[in-house]
């Protein structure tokens, strides 16, 4: 395996280094960091125990992508938002929307956590709980396996609304390599693409991790590397609406894109938002969209929402 180019970061739990968003006004490299040659903003994240959410809070405009050496990062000061308190009382003008986008909350965690709440009759001085963080979030990736340099789809829900989070990879969950910073949507959800490192060597078995603020990291199922002449035999993954076409169902993905999709013993149901692995089809009297899959696997999941 050619490993001379990767960089192995081994993970601890996040949760013992009290790493936030909204951390201490601590840090283990003082009020500030000069970045220097090869640093990326998740290494200062961990050499400076400083949450990688209060990192890009405190410095505005900051792009991970285009660090120069010897530019100054801000790890301490105040960032406009303190430490979440645990109750919050109405205020005029509030809505059940709004207190969920000052919390920093999903709307339905708000209303889990407020059982007795009607959002629709909010009164000013009415005191809510504000939701914890007992989340369970759920990660997958799609395919679950290609050759080097191509593209897989990185999806997730259940995460901390407004929070930066690191998508790595590597051999497995407690030594991988950062590949990028992505924030988590105001849903909660995560919806990126990142390459098959061009490090890795048919047969290798990869895990993609995303890794939070808030001592969690969460981890895929195993990824296999192949090579890219197997990459071109057909294989395909897709997302998205299946419907009853002319000759056969077709599935159209977020992007647009229309498949005819086909099965011996896999049923298709007009309607439903599906994943789905397969095959391209040499042949096939379907005469829609880009081509015809041969579908070998199918699972329902949510709608993809940003």
């Amino acid at each position: 395996m050619k490993r001379e180019t990767m960089r192995i970061l081994t993970i601890s739990g996040l949760a013992a280094l009290g790493m936030s968003g909204t951390a201490a006004a601590q840090s283990a490299c003082g009020d500030s960091y000069t970045i220097r040659p090869g640093d990326t903003l998740y290494e200062v994240s961990q050499r400076c125990r400083v949450g990688l959410t209060r990192i890009y809070q405190l410095n505005s405009g900051i792009e991970a992508r285009n660090l120069a050496i010897g530019q100054e990062i801000r790890l301490t000061g105040n960032a406009g938002g303190g430490r979440q308190p645990d109750r919050y009382r109405v205020k005029s003008g509030d809505t059940a929307f709004s207190i969920a986008q000052t919390l920093g909350v999903s709307l339905i965690e708000l209303l889990r956590a407020n059982e007795d709440m009607n959002p629709l009759r909010l009164m000013v001085g009415d005191v809510l709980d504000v939701p914890g963080i007992d989340r369970t979030p759920a990660f997958r990736v799609r395919p679950r396996e290609g050759a080097p340099g191509s593209d897989v789809r990185i999806r997730a829900h259940e995460l901390r609304p407004g929070d930066w989070v690191t998508i790595g990879v590597g051999p497995s969950s407690a030594n991988w390599y950062p590949l990028e910073d992505v924030q988590v949507s105001d849903t909660g959800r995560v919806a990126t693409k990142v390459e098959v490192p061009a490090w890795a060597d048919p047969g290798d078995v990869l895990t993609f991790v995303i890794d939070t603020d808030r001592g969690v990291t969460l981890r895929s199922n195993d990824f296999q590397v192949i090579d890219r002449a197997g990459a071109g035999d057909g294989r395909v993954a897709l997302e998205g609406r299946i419907r009853e076409g002319a000759e056969c169902f077709t599935l159209r993905t977020p992007d647009g894109e229309l498949y005819a999709v086909v099965s011996t013993d896999i049923p298709f149901t007009d309607g439903e938002y599906v994943e789905v692995e397969g095959r391209f089809a040499d042949v096939s009297f379907c005469q829609q969209g880009r081509g015809t899959v041969q579908v070998t696997s199918l699972r329902e999941v949510r709608p993809r929402r940003n």
